[in-house]
């Protein structure tokens, strides 16, 4: 008869553990029998996923292990029951032996390769524009780690961003705030990716969830209701992907796929139409254009005195520069630029001449890879 392990003196269950909100039973249970030679260790996975297991033994007495450094780690394939994962063997026989040891486990498989460029889809109805509240290591919460904020509304509809198994689902609480005590309180839906991601869908109202744990679900598909549940300081949904390595969870820049069918990172305070390819086309705005022509004819008095300085500001996805001339002459220079993944809508270095007291557009500036990092910095002479 098999012994399950269930007492505090042989598993130790710490935080890096996938823990189930419901209140069900643990995923993975050990057991272990009795052998000719020795002890067999067994696992069980209650779970329609894959989970990682780790063992550690601190004392074998008159046993041994082929691993020198008594840890010994496992993937355990879903649904599976009591499968053989190590042996201890008796060094001498006709001597007692007694063995201690500890285990810990969380979700996916590590032999699986992440795909870092798979398009997600903003989570959000098809063809809704909604802004970004905080993006990826943001100076809030988001400090440290890639998670993206949108800023939907108590009520509006939570769509899949990828295809995968419901893990598990919080939808409980109808309590939120501003601080880090209002954390457990935040509802949920985790789903599990066929690379070994995982996708939370965070902050949802009270009975938000429109599908359970074990459901499947596909891209696209209605999954919940937005709330302002958790550490929140107000309604929006938490969207975050994570991979475990080595029993530590580590947050993904994921990229979405916009209405153009691009690949994008997307950035705090900008907004983005959800564009789900199964639904169809759908209008944009105008202000998602841009005509330069526009802005080279535009000119506007300087607010500033006795200098001279370079401006930017953003439009769309577009970002503009200007020269500001608060002095009283004309001014004549060269803007020089050092692009990291931009692209100019004019030759640099770019000479000008700016009339006095004049604000002056200059050139725009434009990712040349949406779904990477981008950054500028700029220079000029004057004279």
């Amino acid at each position: 008869m098999r012994t399950l392990l269930s007492t505090l003196s042989f598993v130790i269950i710490t935080l890096m553990v996938f823990q189930s909100a419901s209140g069900q039973e643990k995923p993975i249970s050990i057991s272990y029998d009795k052998s000719t030679d020795g002890f067999e260790f067994y696992a069980t996975n209650h779970e329609q996923v894959p989970y990682s297991v780790k063992i550690n033994f601190q004392k074998l007495d008159n046993l041994k292990l082929d691993n020198a450094n008594k840890e010994l780690q496992f993937t355990v394939p879903p649904n599976s029951n009591e499968i053989k994962i190590l042996e201890l063997m008796k060094v001498t026989e006709n001597q007692g032996t007694s063995f201690d040891f500890s285990y810990l486990y969380t979700i996916g498989d590590p032999s699986l390769k992440v795909d870092k460029d798979f398009p997600y889809l903003l989570p959000y109805k098809h063809g809704k524009k909604v802004r970004v509240g905080q993006g990826n290591n943001g100076s809030g919460t988001h400090k440290g780690i890639n998670a993206i904020d949108f800023n939907l509304e108590i009520g509006d509809s939570i769509y899949a961003a990828r295809s995968g198994i419901v893990v598990d689902v919080k939808e409980d609480s109808n309590k939120g705030g501003n601080g880090p005590q209002f954390e457990p309180f935040g509802n949920f839906i985790k789903v599990y990716h066929e690379d070994g991601t995982l996708g939370d869908y965070v902050h949802l109202v009270k009975n938000g969830s429109l599908v359970k744990k074990g459901d499947r679900i596909e891209e696209g598909q209605l999954i919940g209701i937005s709330g302002n549940t958790g550490w929140s300081s107000g309604p929006h949904l938490h969207f975050m992907v994570t991979h475990n390595k080595n029993f530590q969870s580590i947050t993904l820049p994921i990229k979405f796929l916009n209405y153009k069918q691009e690949l994008f990172i997307p950035r705090e305070s900008k907004s983005y139409y959800a564009f789900h390819p199964s639904k169809g086309k759908f209008e944009v705005e105008d202000e998602e254009s841009f005509n330069e022509k526009e802005f080279e004819t535009k000119m506007e008095m300087s607010q500033l005195r006795n200098k001279i300085e370079f401006t930017s500001e953003e439009y769309g996805e577009f970002y503009l520069v200007y020269v500001d001339n608060g002095m009283n002459n004309e001014m004549s220079g060269v803007l020089k630029i050092n692009l990291n993944n931009l692209i100019s809508t004019k030759d640099l270095p770019y000479k000008f001449t700016v009339p006095a007291k004049t604000k002056m557009y200059l050139l725009a500036l434009k990712p040349d890879d949406a779904s990477s990092s981008f950054g500028y910095q700029i220079s000029g002479e004057f004279r």
